[in-house]
């Protein structure tokens, strides 16, 4: 009975991977898709791979951290005090 989940749960984790990819697909790569033919996934899958690799390269990851921590740096500044006293 754990296989099944194991095995059910990769199932999922695959189908809504390629429901998300699908999402971000253009017009013409949706028209391009044939239910009846899982081949002409491929195509799309690796189109929409190589966006989001292209995006992740991108974006530099101290960017996103900067931005991220942008909020709570300056509410620390406001909250320390001016001098911080010496022992």
């Amino acid at each position: 009975m754990r296989y099944v989940r194991l095995i059910g749960s990769i199932l999922l984790a695959l189908v809504c991977a390629l429901c998300l990819l699908i999402a971000m697909a253009d017009d013409s790569e949706i028209a391009s898709l044939e239910p009846h033919h899982p081949t002409t996934d491929l195509p799309l899958v690796a189109s929409r791979l190589h966006a989001a690799q292209s995006y992740v390269r991108d974006v530099r990851a101290s960017d996103v951290i900067a931005t991220a921590t942008a909020g709570f740096r300056e509410r620390i500044r406001h909250e320390s005090p001016a001098a911080s006293p010496t022992p």
